[in-house]
């Protein structure tokens, strides 16, 4: 099972490489500002970003001045984030591209002053995991500031949310909740420091054929939206599901710990 779902990101997030350098969502926005924010890059700092998509979040660390580890699971997804940090910066060489597992990462222990991940977690087969090798990656008393969806506490609205999400992405695994999110971070050894939610609302149409979903697949994502239950609408906030203008919200987080020292 965790073979296959890392395959089917792997071919998802290769077939669709471009599209995430140019997404406006991945590209710029208040949770990119937020984690920067928070995470405070100085110069000289050594930071890892993992699952780096389109590299933006390694962009805006490297023009901080620190030394950054930009690492996805997806060679054609590193191979456009090197092209966009290159064409950004002028180069690239402040900027170190590693093919990698987030749920095993190849490096020492204590290896970075802080570790970021942007809208990736919920394609991870071991979530728990993966904040595991985040906070013994990091240093004593460094961060690590993750950004993702959030899903709704109740279990079956839960359920709805990340079927829709996994009709758009079949590589879509898991949202999980703010108190299960907590839980990683707690269990992993790193104080919360921050944590904030946000809304992000979607154009349906530009956001499933980001991922290449043909005509009948978005037609199944709008009955999701008209047909979503009262719990399941109040999440997802649809407005006018059967028009071209389809929209949505997704919830998001920012949740930013710190490592004992």
């Amino acid at each position: 099972m965790t073979h296959n779902a890392k395959s089917l990101a792997q071919q998802q997030f290769g077939a669709h490489a471009a599209g995430y350098v140019a997404s406006p969502t991945h590209r710029a926005g208040y949770s990119l500002d937020r984690l920067i924010e928070w995470i405070a890059p100085r110069p000289g700092q050594r930071i890892l970003d993992l699952a780096t998509g389109g590299g933006h979040t390694a962009l805006a660390l490297a023009r901080a001045g620190a030394r950054v580890v930009a690492g996805d699971l997806t060679a054609p997804m590193l191979r456009a984030a090197r092209a966009h940090i290159a064409a950004e910066l002028g180069d690239s060489r402040s900027v170190t591209f590693v093919r990698l597992d987030a749920e095993g990462l190849p490096f020492p222990a204590a290896a970075f002053d802080a570790v970021t991940c942007r809208i990736a977690p919920h394609h991870f087969p071991d979530v728990a995991r993966f904040v595991r090798e985040c906070a013994r990656a990091v240093r004593p008393g460094g961060l690590v500031g993750v950004v993702d969806q959030l899903a709704p506490p109740d279990p079956q609205t839960a359920r709805y949310v990340n079927a829709f999400e996994r009709l758009r992405d079949p590589s879509h695994v898991w949202a999980y909740n703010r108190a299960e999110w907590r839980g990683f971070f707690s269990a992993a050894g790193l104080e919360v420091v921050h944590y904030e939610e946000f809304d992000k609302e979607q154009a349906l149409v530009a956001w499933a054929e980001l991922m290449g979903c043909d005509g009948p697949t978005i037609t199944r994502l709008r009955a999701l939206l008209a047909q979503a239950p009262q719990p399941a609408a109040a999440w997802l906030r649809p407005q006018s599901p059967a028009s071209a203008d389809a929209r949505f919200s997704i919830r998001q987080f920012l949740l930013v710990g710190r490592r004992a020292g």
